[in-house]
């Protein structure tokens, strides 16, 4: 039997609306999700059911989501993955990480150099202090040295907040590799060096080049020092391993080493960019042929939309916003549906969709600027799901129920 988790999305987005990161990290759907799976084994994670109907979805389990009056036919399922990466990445209004989790590259933050669009691990301040204490006791050989170096943060007392945050990066490997497994691909902009090549084990990972790519200042400091690692990459290093271990317990991790780290990020996280070339290769039409004059302002719309515009039309109509790297990738092709509902005082309705089934429900427009305005309102401003039933009161009041501390 399929086991149901219930997730308040209505609850999070009035969280991760408000002014108070404590009250987003409790009531997140990252957080929610969190609470839901504790207890539950890698086995039970691991485990990929495909229902009739559902588009060929796997999954470990269904979702409710509280107060939307939604069946899961696949679309909640990959939506609330979708909301939980997108929190992780979230950042309040001075630029800091509202979860805690990860933050953007030093470049990101100085808008200087590679990678500015790219997050590592939140660094919580540690205690080097006790560190060195403990190392100093008696001398060591250089094999304890490159242990402590790499994995002292496991091996020694920490504080509460560290400990939270490593706890907290065992289970975001864990949910990134059951999407993964799931055929998911999450919006998760690591970087190369740090991340994706070392879980690759790329024996030819040049670490100056990894510091490079999340802190060009520390990079042109660093001098001469060949391939010794920095301060922040033996803490990001640090880091990754518990990521690693979250994710070794719903992939055989030990596998990743026959991709590059390239291939790896690819297959985790799919296409940065939304290609709308491919999307045209894999689109039906119900209603319409093709040759109509909407279809051609809808695709130079598309077109035309920048990058997170794109992505915000992807969860729309699919609830996730990265695309498969090809064709072979796509488990349903894309609808486009003829909406045959009338203008009302000239008054066009807006589009609709069905994110279970990858479809979009699309009036027949009489301009290129009616659809763009139309089309851009809807994927910026639609925070539920299409219904699929009526929510009775009860149900409705939970969703909308008051945020307690």
């Amino acid at each position: 039997e399929v086991r149901t988790v219930r997730v308040n999305r209505l609850k999070a987005r009035r969280a991760m609306a408000s002014g108070d990161n404590a009250f987003k990290k409790k009531h997140c759907v990252f957080s929610q999700l969190r609470r839901e799976l504790r207890g539950w084994s890698g086995a039970a994670l691991r485990r990929s059911f495909v229902a009739k109907g559902h588009g060929g979805q796997k999954r470990a389990f269904k979702v409710k989501l509280v107060g939307e009056g939604v069946n899961d036919y696949s679309g909640p399922y990959r939506e609330v993955f979708t909301d939980a990466i997108h929190e992780v990445t979230a950042l309040d209004q001075e630029g800091r990480s509202c979860l805690g989790i990860m933050q953007p590259t030093a470049n990101g933050e100085g808008n200087v150099g590679e990678g500015r669009d790219l997050f590592v691990f939140a660094n919580v301040a540690r205690d080097n202090a006790e560190l060195s204490e403990q190392v100093d006791r008696r001398p060591i050989s250089e094999e304890e040295a490159t242990f402590s170096r790499h994995f002292s943060c496991a091996a020694r007392c920490k504080s509460e907040s560290s400990r939270e945050v490593d706890d907290t990066l065992l289970y975001l490997g864990k949910l990134v590799g059951v999407a993964c497994r799931h055929g998911l691909p999450l919006d998760l902009p690591l970087p190369l060096g740090t991340v994706w090549k070392q879980l690759a084990r790329e024996g030819s990972v040049n670490m100056k080049d990894a510091l490079r790519e999340i802190d060009i200042l520390a990079f042109k400091q660093a001098g001469n020092w060949g391939n010794d690692a920095s301060d922040e990459l033996l803490s990001q290093t640090k880091m990754l391993n518990y990521f690693a271990e979250g994710m070794a317990l719903t992939l055989p991790i030990e596998l990743l080493s026959l991709f590059g780290g390239e291939q790896l990020r690819e297959i985790v996280c799919g296409n940065p960019e939304i290609d709308v070339e491919l999307l045209q290769r894999v689109v039906e039409y119900e209603g319409y042929t093709g040759d109509e004059e909407v279809i051609g302002y809808f695709w130079e719309t598309l077109r035309e939309m920048t990058t997170s515009e794109r992505k915000l039309f992807l969860q729309f109509v699919w609830a996730r916003n990265r695309l498969p790297m090809k064709e072979s990738g796509f488990d349903a092709p894309f609808k486009i549906q003829k909406d045959a509902k009338s203008a009302d005082d000239g008054d066009y309705p807006l589009p609709s969709a069905s994110t279970c089934f990858f479809s979009l429900s699309l009036p027949e427009y009489p301009s290129k600027e009616v659809l763009r305005e139309k089309l851009l309102f809807a994927i910026e401003n639609v925070t539920t799901m299409e219904s699929d039933y009526v929510t009775n009161d009860a149900e409705l009041g939970e969703g909308w129920q008051p945020i307690n501390n």
